[in-house]
C-alpha cells in the first residue's frame, strides 16, 4: 500500500475530513489531498507530523514496498527515491548545538577576561591608595 491510501486509510478511521487534516498540518486541503493521491510527496518534517496526528510511527506510513537500506549515509529508498533527511537534520542538530556551546564559550571568556581586569584594577587601586596613606602618615 502507498503512502498516500495509507493516510487516507488512517484519516477515514478517524472520521475526519481533508480539511480537518489540512488545517491541523497548517496546509491547504488541495496540498494535503495531493499527498493522498500520491501526487506529491510530505517533506520530512511533514511526514513526521502527519504521522503524530495519526498516532503513528513514521515508519508505519511508508508503503509495503519500501526497501529499507542503511548505508553511509544512513538513507531510506522509497520507490526509487532516497530520502536522506534523518540524517541531514541530525547533522544540523548538533552543528547548531555545537555553535550554541562555541558561543557561550566566548561569552565566558569574556566575562572571565572582564573579572580579571575588575581584579587588576581594585588590586592596583588598593596599592596606589595603601602608598598615599603611608606617604600621608610619614
Amino acid at each position: 500500500m502507498k503512502i498516500g491510501n495509507k493516510i487516507r486509510n488512517l484519516r477515514i478511521e478517524r472520521n475526519l475530513s481533508p480539511i480537518q487534516v489540512a488545517d491541523m498540518l497548517e496546509i491547504s486541503e488541495s496540498a494535503y489531498c495531493r499527498y493522498e493521491t500520491d501526487k506529491n510527496s510530505p517533506s520530512l518534517d511533514l511526514f513526521k507530523k502527519i504521522a503524530q496526528i495519526y498516532n503513528k510511527e513514521i515508519v508505519d506510513l511508508l508503503p509495503d514496498n519500501c526497501v529499507y537500506q542503511e548505508n553511509k549515509d544512513y538513507s531510506v529508498g522509497i520507490n526509487g527515491g532516497v530520502i536522506n533527511h534523518l540524517f541531514d537534520k541530525i547533522v544540523e542538530l548538533y552543528e547548531n548545538q555545537i555553535s550554541e556551546l562555541k558561543e557561550q564559550i566566548r561569552e565566558l571568556e569574556k566575562e572571565k577576561e572582564s573579572k580579571k581586569m575588575r581584579e587588576v584594577f581594585l588590586s592596583n587601586s588598593q596599592k596606589s591608595m595603601s602608598e598615599k596613606i603611608e606617604k600621608y602618615l610619614d
